[in-house]
């Protein structure tokens, strides 16, 4: 089974995070449509698009320059590995599957961190328990209704 983590993946953090907490892909796609230029007009389903990106209407579509689009793509993936990247190498991490949820503090409290193992422990499930029927009921619910 491949984890496809996906979901305000934006940043180099945010992928980091999202191995983290047991993805083994990351999925993007608003951050992307954001490096085509998209403004949010929350027009994407009427062909009327301001930025030319989700439309077909020929008037509105010049927006859309595939020639100067496909750097600012490129550049803003590129970008974004390499952060993580960074992020990894700072942790003395050397592969993307040895991040763990004890890699990444979040502040609970004014002067409080806890990592991510300590704060999703009620969610941590052992290899097979869903498949066995075991585990974190929250999980177990999620699995057993998407079967």
């Amino acid at each position: 089974v491949t984890l496809i983590g996906s979901g305000k993946v934006c940043s180099g953090f945010s992928m980091y995070k999202t191995f983290a907490l047991g993805a083994d892909v990351c999925n993007a796609a608003r951050s992307f449509l954001f490096s085509l230029g998209c403004i949010q007009a929350l027009k994407c389903n009427t062909n009327t698009c301001p930025t030319g990106i989700t439309t077909q209407n020929r008037d509105l579509v010049w927006g859309l320059d595939p020639a100067s689009k496909q750097v600012r793509v490129a550049n803003f993936h590129r970008e974004t590995v390499k952060s993580c990247l960074e992020i990894m190498e700072a942790s003395g991490i050397n592969s993307w599957g040895e991040i763990r949820p004890h890699h990444v503090g979040i502040r609970v409290g004014q002067g409080q961190v806890k990592n991510y193992e300590e704060v999703f422990e009620h969610m941590k499930v052992s290899k097979g328990e869903l498949l066995e029927g075991r585990g974190p009921q929250p999980l177990l619910h999620l699995y057993n209704n998407n079967k």
